[in-house]
């Protein structure tokens, strides 16, 4: 699965879009598969909340705050690995919520290692989230040690029949490679990239922060609901540590910190009682979500660096986004992991691994934002000669 793909994304999300590719959907249902992924979350987020009577009777409004901060970015339109497992962390999150409601914990905890390996399969760097469930029932709920090695025992019950299939097929070494590269190799994200990330989630900041706020020392949270609140606290926690392991800072890749945004921010609801204080805030967040949302999309329509559209493009740069209007072509999905390999084409073997991406996928266009290309012609000639410059950092197969 990932010996000629240069990518990150964990096996379980390449599974599935390699089923989407089976049953021949298009990549225009993206949206709409999208979509239905979130509707599913936001009705476990507010089943769970109903369920087990954390807030006031609020309706159907924790599922339609769910929904709305999930329109904040148009990233947010494509079934992302990073959305795919936030779907499992919501149930981890539910079923620990169910084993902190007593202090009789069963073994249903077995089902949170499961949940949060199937997370980690589909995006790494949700790897963190284990420690998270950990010491959210061992801090608040009676767990003994046999049920903290019971969803220990779960989550590597996943990951082992993993492994077993990876080894089988003679791509473990890729496999482990991934992990290595997504949820065990720390990085600081740049200024300018922290910048697009706060602006963008800049209205589910606000409202989780207000929510907290609020929320602190209020006598009216019910004891249950302070550990759930603790829990969400803790999720939090563990997310900006997750953060430092992202292989990329898309937007999308932040969605984990919107639900437990979503969950404080809810507070404000029902903790203040004037209805048209309640009715502003609501007002507010529409409107700064139609606000953000109109940005990015004016933001992506003048984004186009590359004049070309539907053609086979191999692109030698973290543009990736050119892809949406173009025909994939070579192995280059993730930069982070395809930069190693070129800069290194000292070494016989990367040389020889290059020359087999190219004569398996040749493309039609070549985009050279890094200037890769001439370092490759120095060992590659019979491949470059084969192109010519006709734009900037643009290379047209003759």
């Amino acid at each position: 699965m990932y010996k000629d793909i240069r990518d990150n994304t964990g096996p379980f999300a390449t599974g599935f879009y390699q089923l989407l590719d089976l049953v021949n959907i298009p990549l225009s249902s993206n949206s709409y598969i999208a979509f239905g992924i979130i509707s599913i979350q936001a009705y476990i987020f507010h089943q769970t909340i109903s369920s087990f009577d954390l807030m006031p009777k609020l309706g159907g409004l924790a599922f339609g705050i769910y929904l709305l901060l999930f329109h904040l970015t148009t990233e947010f339109y494509v079934p992302d690995p990073a959305l795919l497992g936030l779907t499992f962390l919501l149930l981890a999150w539910k079923e620990i919520i169910q084993q902190q409601k007593t202090l009789l914990v069963n073994d249903r905890v077995f089902l949170v290692g499961i949940y949060i390996a199937i997370a980690t399969l589909l995006f790494p760097a949700y790897f963190w989230l284990l420690p998270w469930a950990l010491l959210s029932l061992l801090f608040f709920s009676g767990i003994s040690i046999r049920q903290v090695l019971l969803i220990l025992i779960g989550y590597m019950i996943v990951l082992t029949i993993t492994s077993i299939v990876f080894s089988f097929r003679g791509n473990l070494s890729y496999l482990v490679q991934v992990f290595q590269n997504s949820a065990f190799e720390f990085q600081l994200i740049s200024i300018d990239e922290a910048k697009q990330v706060l602006m963008f989630y800049s209205p589910a900041l606000l409202f989780g922060i207000i929510g907290l706020y609020k929320v602190v020392g209020n006598p009216k949270i019910r004891a249950h609901a302070q550990k759930v609140q603790q829990t969400t606290l803790i999720w939090l926690f563990f997310s900006l540590i997750a953060i430092t392991n992202f292989p990329a800072y898309n937007r999308i890749n932040f969605v984990l910190l919107l639900p437990p945004l979503a969950y404080l921010g809810l507070n404000l609801f029902y903790l203040i009682k004037k209805n048209w204080q309640r009715e502003l805030i609501l007002v507010a967040l529409v409107g700064s979500v139609i606000f953000i949302h109109s940005l990015d999309t004016n933001k992506n329509q003048r984004q186009r660096i590359i004049p070309i559209s539907g053609q086979k493009l191999l692109i030698l740069g973290p543009e990736i986004e050119e892809y949406l209007h173009n025909e994939m072509a070579g192995p280059f999905v993730n930069w982070a992991l395809a930069k190693p390999l070129l800069n290194q084409l000292n070494s016989y073997k990367n040389v020889i691994i290059v020359q087999e991406y190219f004569t398996k996928d040749q493309p039609t266009y070549i985009y050279d934002s890094e200037g890769y290309f001439t370092k490759i012609a120095q060992y590659i000639p019979s491949i470059t000669d084969q192109y010519r410059l006709v734009s900037p950092k643009l290379y047209k197969k003759k």
